[in-house]
């Protein structure tokens, strides 16, 4: 009894307790209810329970509320209410029926909860709710949230607005499979590769103007967004929430800026690429100029001379034609070019035009003609030059887009016009090229431009002077056929009297010309027409039908590239088939030099040959018996001709160039000083080459049609293991390109045009290895004492401390300097006294003076020390030296170690150590990488050098474990 008193007190104190009759009517309530309705004890009892206001059970839910009750059930849930003073309380009631004798209800007993607080926090958190529901509603940009699994559990009017989707239809999906599942360009983004997923999972937040969300419909549009990671009690990610927005009509502003942007910027590039590649067009032919003009005066050949000399008239021309473009494109432009009308004939326009295009058709093995249907010598009126610069243009195209066949010239005459044109059997030109192919600094497709070359300005030119001129330039053309250029000037004045010619009585009046091949057909009928103009009857006869005449008084054998064709007609002659045929002229597509080499002597001496393409000028003087003049440099100094060539003399150079001019050039250069010479015309033969052979020095061409220098610099000092000096050579001469070919793995930058005393010279002193130290000869003459005097001076460790002090201690090193360059004299080391005297040049302005002539003079010292070492080891006096050969890894290592830890400290005893080892293990495998070290530290860039020095040290350490 005493149990239930207390259970009734503790209900009374936490729940309200009313007691009813099934009709509703309150029999006794506690005092809780009082304290929640606020009515006393006597004003609840006797009541019906209607008495408490139920706001939330509408009257008929009351009366079926009862029945239910009557019957035995059981009831629970909230009822809302007023209290006394209208104010709202809310319980969670349980109404619970009492039996006492079954099966009627006696009574009811109502236990209650109050739940007002819970409710007013509800309806808190509830405005709370809706009040930051307006403002996602508002907002124009979409918001979605996410839950760990990557499900939508959010999404406001505007995002469902954007994508299409409603909260209920995305609800159970992943919101990246549904929205994010792709990326700009249609591709799948699948989910672990998601950038907002791995940003999220990362804890930090992510924002992004470059990703893509797909609508309900599959529209794919580009979104701004801002993703913040949604965090559990343990701080860790549980989802995102997400604000987006359609960006479609920002890209679109965005693509339309960034298309005239690039439109400047393509007509600023257009013209800095047009500067660029003037400057490598002029480089070239200069580079002929200069190095045949070296050949020309070092060789005692006058022949060779002549030859020499005749390359650098074809050069020079070539150079000054391209200055004439420049300047006429840039008249063109300004509508400032003048076309004059003066009288000429055509002789000299084709003459010209053979001199120029005779080399270059021979280096592709073309055939060059020329048909020209009327006298070279009508006269004309106009602007003869205009005519050639279009003439010389277009055959210059023709021929570097040929790769085999022919290239034609044709002039013909119609009337007061002349006809021109220009056909090949080349590469042809496409539907979409041909429409931008006259359009300033293009090229039919940039592949060619980097295959062939070219500055996509002459087609240009050549179409506004033809149009200036009064005519129009017109394309024809098929991929992989060929094409023709073609047009007419009304430049005829009147033909041309026959007396002018003066045919010599010498000549026959009939040949016979001798086809040798099916491809020199068209050449045969072109020879044939040209004599028929100077009234020389000609007969074609085809030498493998077996067609040939018994006899003849005159001929001219016809031959092609073709090997087999050679042979055949050499076979005839040997076999005498051509013993009656007074075989007089060859004509050939190859040079005069290649055909005598071919017929040795199976032909006589006195034949005349005519190299392709043949002129009437020519052409006469064959068919009329025709024929057609030193400074030497000595020094006995370092680096003369002497000297370098007892160091170089046998040593092997690979020489890779494309171009034929260059190559000869410096395959002269060298074999001159006794140099092995082998050379390459692409970056495969080169790498072929280098695995089978063992070369003492590479001279590599940056620019090769097939692989770059650089990249063959890379292949064979990172992956073949290549320790040969490699030099660069390239047109560029910025300092990007030199530090590109030095990061590649090349030792040494030269830039084209580069003459003969700096190719010898830097091949000098980057071939040889290093010494240790020189043991005087007992018997020296004067020159060798010098060099090794110069060498006890300047090779101590404390030079190189005293150079380091330019910038502190001016006076105490301009002694030095004083008396360096004096020494450098002495010896003829010219390099380093050039060097020397552009460091005194720049101390007249000492703002001029940085770390960069510390490096040059540091560098140039050292390679005159090689190059006395080497002197020294190849005079004559017997002079035995210690190669630094023997000096292993191990002592490498070790004295890395000690440069390694000079460097972290920013020592500056750094760059005397590095110098010391330089010197002592050049050569051995890792010269260049110690030179590279050496540079860096030169110029205090210790960062870069401790890079550097780490990366000796680990190659070292891979080279011991291998």
């Amino acid at each position: 009894m005493n149990a239930m008193l207390l259970q009734r007190q503790a209900m009374d104190k936490h729940g309200m307790v009313v007691t009813m009759d099934v009709k509703g009517k309150i029999l006794s309530a506690n005092e809780k209810c009082s304290e929640l309705s606020g009515f006393a004890e006597h004003e609840i009892v006797g009541k019906n329970i209607t008495a408490f206001d139920i706001t939330n059970i509408s009257s008929s839910e009351i009366s079926a509320f009862f029945s239910s009750l009557a019957l035995g059930s059981i009831w629970q849930g909230e009822v809302h209410s007023l209290r006394k003073t209208g104010e709202p309380w809310y319980v969670f009631a349980t109404v619970v029926p009492v039996v006492k004798k079954a099966p009627l209800v006696d009574h009811l007993i109502i236990i209650a909860t109050d739940i007002s607080q819970q409710k007013r926090l509800e309806k808190s958190l509830s405005e709370g709710r809706a009040f930051y529901r307006s403002i996602t509603d508002s907002i124009g940009e979409g918001v979605y949230a996410v839950n760990a699994e990557g499900k939508t559990q959010f999404l406001n009017p505007a995002a469902s607005r954007l994508l299409g989707w409603t909260l209920e239809e995305l609800q159970d999906r992943r919101f990246h499979d549904t929205v994010h599942y792709q990326k700009g360009d249609g591709t799948l983004l699948k989910r672990e590769q998601c950038p907002v997923n791995l940003t999220i999972r990362d804890g930090k937040s992510y924002t992004s103007y470059e990703d893509f969300f797909t609508d309900k419909r599959g529209r794919l549009f580009p979104i701004s967004i801002v993703a913040v990671p949604l965090l559990n009690n343990e701080g860790k990610p549980d989802g995102h929430v997400g604000v987006f927005n359609d960006i479609s009509s920002q890209k679109a502003i965005e693509h339309k800026l960034q298309k005239a942007y690039d439109e400047a910027q393509s007509a600023n590039k257009a013209k800095t690429d047009f500067l660029a590649t003037m400057s490598h067009e002029i480089r070239t032919p200069m580079n002929a100029i200069i190095g045949l003009t070296h050949l020309a005066l070092e060789t005692q050949d006058n022949d060779q001379r002549q030859q020499y000399l005749e390359k650098v008239q074809k050069s020079s021309n070539a150079l000054l034609e391209l200055m004439n473009s420049i300047l006429d494109f840039s008249k063109v432009e300004a509508n400032k070019i003048d076309i004059l009308d003066e009288p000429f004939t055509l002789t000299k326009t084709i003459d010209k035009l053979a001199q120029v295009f005779q080399v270059k058709a021979q280096q592709k093995q073309l055939q060059l003609l020329f048909d020209i249907r009327c006298s070279t010598k009508i006269r004309c009126s106009g602007d003869s030059e205009k005519i050639y610069q279009v003439l010389l243009n277009l055959l210059s195209n023709a021929i570097k887009f040929t790769e085999t066949g022919h290239v034609l010239l044709k002039i013909d005459k119609r009337g007061d016009e002349l006809g021109f044109s220009v056909s090949d059997t080349g590469i042809g030109i496409s539907d979409t090229g041909k429409t931008k192919l006259f359009n300033a600094f293009e090229q039919a497709d940039a592949s060619i431009s980097r295959k062939f070359g070219g500055t996509g300005l002459g087609l240009a030119i050549c179409k506004r002077l033809v149009e200036l001129m009064g005519g129009d330039l017109t394309l024809e053309s098929k991929v992989n056929e060929g094409t023709n250029f073609a047009f007419s000037l009304p430049i005829c004045i009147e033909d041309t009297d026959p007396s002018d010619f003066l045919i010599p009585v010498s000549i026959p009046s009939e040949v016979l010309c001798i086809q040798t091949h099916k491809s020199v057909e068209q050449g045969c009928q072109i020879l044939c027409q040209t004599l028929q103009r100077f009234n020389i009857h000609c007969l074609i006869a085809d030498q493998n039908e077996n067609l040939l005449p018994k006899q003849a008084g005159f001929s001219i054998v016809f031959l092609p590239v073709d090997e087999s064709s050679w042979k055949s007609f050499l076979r005839h002659v040997q076999f005498g088939e051509y013993h009656e045929l007074n075989c007089n002229v060859l004509i050939s597509p190859f040079s005069k030099e290649e055909v005598q080499k071919r017929i040795g002597t199976t032909l006589s001496k006195d034949i005349r040959i005519i190299e392709l393409p043949f002129t009437e000028g020519e052409l006469i003087s064959a068919l009329s018996p025709l024929h057609a003049s030193t400074n030497k440099k000595t020094s006995d100094g370092l680096e003369s001709k002497k000297w370098r060539t007892k160091r170089l003399s046998n040593k092997r150079v690979l020489v890779v160039d494309d171009d034929l001019i260059s190559v000869e050039i410096s395959q002269q250069i060298l074999k001159d000083l006794g140099v092995n010479v082998v050379t390459a015309m692409t970056g495969e033969q080169a790498l072929a080459l280098c695995k089978s052979n063992t070369f003492d020095a590479i001279l590599l061409d940056c620019h090769l049609p097939d692989i770059t220098g650089y990249d063959i610099a890379e292949t064979l000092t990172q992956k073949e293991g290549c320790y040969t000096p490699i030099i660069a050579l390239s047109a560029d001469e910025t300092n990007e390109a030199s530090e590109k070919a030095l990061s590649s793995g090349m030792c040494h930058h030269l830039v084209k045009p580069a003459t003969a005393d700096e190719i010898v010279h830097t091949i000098d002193i980057h071939i040889h290895a290093g010494y240790m130290e020189i043991t005087p000869p007992s018997d020296i003459d004067a020159f060798i004492a010098s060099l090794l005097s110069f060498y006890d001076t300047y090779s101590q460790r404390s030079v190189m401390s005293n150079l380091l002090n330019i910038f502190h201690e001016p006076t105490n090193t301009s002694q030095l300097l004083t008396e360096l360059l004096a020494d450098a004299q002495k010896i003829g080391a010219a390099t380093l006294e050039r060097c020397l005297h552009r460091f005194m040049e720049a101390k007249q302005r000492p703002d001029t003076i940085n770390a960069k002539h510390i490096t040059d003079i540091s560098f140039e010292l050292d390679a005159t020390l090689r190059l006395i070492a080497h002197t020294i080891d190849k005079s004559d006096v017997g002079n035995e030296c210690k190669e630094a050969s023997d000096v292993d890894n191990t002592s490498l290592r070790s004295s890395l170690e000690e440069v390694k830890n000079a460097l972290e400290a920013y020592d500056a005893k750094a760059l005397e150590l590095i110098t010391a080892l330089t010197a002592r293990h050049f050569g051995l495998g890792h010269s260049h990488t110690l030179n590279q070290l050496k540079k860096l530290a030169s110029i205090y860039d210790f960062e870069g050098a401790l890079v550097v020095a780490h990366s000796l040290i680990d190659e070292i350490n891979n080279d011991r474990t291998e």
